[in-house]
């Protein structure tokens, strides 16, 4: 049960406090401000469900993506809930911000496990999941519940990191192995990496013999979206992808990356896709003070909320 999950989340429905408006009595009407991502509605009126998943625990560099959740919905805040990019506004879309999931530091099975059982919760709940803030780590059972759903998923990642080691300092359930693990389950033919540019050497072989590398421009992601015809599609977005000079709030800056337009030409390319789950990670607030990183990756869920609602069903 995900009691620890919702709870909270419930009692603020009951306060009435995921709506805009709150009619303290027959003559008075307040606005009040949600702790929630923008634009949040009752979780009975959503079709997409957004959750936050916040631990740092294999981070190999800089930790610090616990302290995604509240930096992300206190910068979604600022932010204007209409998309330029895609002509649509978050207040015409029905999804709901469960809030962030429990995850005890620490306890990396235990982590996993409840991220499990979390995302077959919602989408038993009839939401689509969209999953973002911590380590790459925690996208794996989110993929693995897609994939069991789905079993001729294809995988679609972008990232600065091939994130293919067999193992990291005797681990082989790092975020830095995250994309490895999960091809060993669907096969490396089913995955394909945009904006990779770091990585062992180990990585740079295994992504040579599988071919797994595309160049990030929306040509290339069409023509790969394309191929795979109406299959179900999984996007996993480490927004290191993102230069540092943009997105400096992030455990591993790697120079060289996408800009904020290539990024939202990227992601556009997935409008009207059979898009079966998401996730937008790597986000360690505190080395941004500026918190324009915060921004970007709420910015990034904006875009993101918008094409889950325009999937193929």
């Amino acid at each position: 049960m995900l009691t620890y999950f919702f709870g909270f989340m419930d009692f603020m429905v009951v306060l009435g406090l995921m709506k805009r408006s709150f009619m303290v009595s027959s003559s008075i009407s307040h606005e009040w401000v949600s702790p929630y991502f923008l634009g949040s509605c009752d979780p009975k009126e959503a079709d997409i469900g957004l959750f936050g998943l916040c631990w740092d625990g294999t981070s190999s560099f800089k930790p610090g993506s616990r302290f995604a959740g509240s930096a992300v919905r206190e910068a979604s805040q600022g932010m204007e809930e209409f998309s330029f990019y895609q002509q649509e506004s978050l207040m015409d879309i029905k999804y709901t911000d469960y809030g962030d999931l429990f995850l005890p530091p620490g306890q990396k099975d235990r982590v996993l496990k409840s991220i499990d059982g979390a995302v077959r919760e919602v989408i038993a709940a009839g939401h689509f999941p969209i999953g973002f803030g911590g380590e790459h780590l925690l996208a794996y059972p989110l993929i693995m519940s897609a994939f069991e759903r789905y079993p001729d998923l294809a995988v679609v990642h972008f990232d600065a990191h091939a994130d293919l080691r067999p193992e990291l300092w005797g681990d082989e359930f790092t975020h830095a192995t995250i994309l490895g693990r999960v091809a060993d389950k669907i096969g490396y033919a089913n995955l394909k990496q945009f904006g990779i540019r770091s990585g062992s050497v180990e990585e740079w072989k295994l992504t040579q013999k599988h071919d797994t590398l595309r160049p990030f421009t929306k040509e290339s992601i069409k023509e790969h979206l394309d191929s795979l015809g109406d299959r179900p599609v999984y996007l996993t977005c480490d927004l290191d992808v993102l230069d540092p000079s943009i997105y400096p709030g992030t455990g591993t800056p790697e120079p060289g990356g996408i800009l904020w337009d290539v990024l939202i030409g990227g992601l556009k390319q997935l409008s009207g896709r059979r898009l079966v789950g998401m996730d937008c990670l790597e986000l360690s607030p505190h080395y941004d003070p500026s918190g324009v990183s915060a921004i970007t990756m709420a910015k990034t869920l904006r875009e993101m909320i918008i094409l889950a609602s325009r999937r193929k069903r």
